[in-house]
């Protein structure tokens, strides 16, 4: 078989299953079944195999050699894993990176921060905001010329919309995350680094209390 062909089903089998992960279709300590996504995806056994290889790597599954592969919890070390590394890297980013980004796209992102269409039902609304939050920090993110962190938080931005997904079952409001991604963007466009970087360090901070209080609200990380 062509090696471009493997790596095509290998990256197909590995997002398939990432998708499951981080959408909630596959619970925490759900048992993955091989033979099952063989039937889903038309795939043989290998590039399945390889691909659940992968997501132990990533920290999304973890494999019980002759026993099965069950989806990775999300605990308490895993939450503050991945947002200690955002706040240690991201705002640095931030503001290394932001004016690679144009002025009309940092507008188009604050308008539909602040004037979002009519939402039908909390799904719909919950859905908009987070696609939101994941474009203004993957988009960011995209910009650093450092490739070894970039491929680092690309994982770490799936494990975080994972934990986002995860808690919007209930956190019923966005209020206050909305008002810190607008600030974040108006010092971008007012090119204001220093307020860049504090406004992006408030907002993972907030996000990172957000989300121990909502998965873990016996136990506080600060």
């Amino acid at each position: 078989m062509d090696k471009s062909v493997k790596e095509d089903k290998f990256s197909n089998a590995y997002e398939y299953i990432k998708n499951k992960i981080i959408l909630g279709e596959y619970l925490p300590l759900q048992d993955i079944s091989d033979m099952e996504l063989q039937k889903e995806l038309g795939m043989s056994r290998t590039p399945i195999r390889e691909a659940i290889q992968r997501l132990e790597k990533d920290s999304f599954v973890k494999i019980y050699p002759r026993k099965g592969t069950l989806v990775g919890e999300i605990d308490y070390n895993l939450v503050n894993a991945i947002y200690e590394v955002r706040l240690l890297n991201e705002p640095y980013i931030a503001v290394e990176c932001y004016n690679r980004l144009s002025k009309d796209w940092l507008k188009k992102m604050y308008d539909s921060f602040q004037n979002p269409p009519e939402f039908k039902d909390h799904e719909e609304y919950v859905k908009y905001y987070t696609s939101l939050d994941d474009c203004l920090h993957n988009t960011v993110i995209s910009q650093s010329q450092n490739s070894f962190l970039k491929e680092l938080l690309n994982v770490v931005a799936d494990h975080s919309n994972r934990i986002r997904v995860y808690c919007a079952k209930v956190n019923l409001n966005y209020t206050l995350s909305i008002e810190e991604h607008l600030e974040i963007l108006n010092s971008m466009l007012c090119n204001n680094d220093a307020d860049v970087l504090e406004n992006y360090k408030m907002h993972i901070r907030n996000s990172w209390n957000n989300a121990m209080d909502l998965i873990f609200p016996k136990k506080s990380i600060m």
